[in-house]
């Protein structure tokens, strides 16, 4: 059942009379580069394409700030369209479709020259659990190699300074 229920990360949801707030950004910056996020996007064509993304810093509910490789079909949509869905599936049940804006912000990165900073607007938030099914696990990750998670922490390490720069410029 998928429903619109923020303009934000923060989510206030109701169910039999109780009232839950969901932080997902919180969740993602409590959990960096291990919640795996599918990223959708439209390719010149009309025709769907879609990605694993998980690098990614929220410095507020409205804003998340990605590394995204810069060879990827995700990016070239990025350039030329910008409308981009993220889909998250959690453990507690967490299950929400992210629909955004998102712009380039920043290739490549100093960290890694075959990354790019986007920033994504968050535009609204849908609910997408099921009646029927609870979502106990996400997908779990972990990085491959020790260069694998040098890479992680210097990219995600530029995000945030990227992300907070450009914050106390607003």
């Amino acid at each position: 059942m998928a429903k619109i229920v923020s303009d934000s990360l923060v989510l206030k949801l109701s169910h039999r009379g109780k009232e839950k707030i969901i932080d997902l950004a919180r969740l993602f910056n409590e959990n960096p580069n291990r919640i795996v996020n599918i990223v959708g996007s439209t390719n010149e064509d009309g025709s769907p394409n879609t990605a694993p993304i998980s690098l990614f810093y929220c410095p507020n509910k409205k804003i998340i700030y990605a590394g995204i490789v810069t060879d990827s079909t995700t990016i070239q949509n990025i350039k030329r369209d910008g409308r981009i869905i993220i889909e998250t599936v959690y453990a507690g049940d967490i299950s929400f479709g992210i629909s955004a804006k998102a712009t380039v912000i920043k290739e490549p990165l100093e960290s890694n020259g075959k990354t790019a900073a986007v920033r994504i607007d968050v535009q609204s938030v849908k609910r997408d659990t099921s009646p029927a099914q609870m979502i106990i696990e996400g997908i779990k990750t972990k990085p491959r190699s020790d260069k694998a998670a040098e890479y992680e922490k210097a990219v995600l390490k530029e995000i945030m300074e990227i992300a907070n720069s450009e914050m106390t410029e607003l």
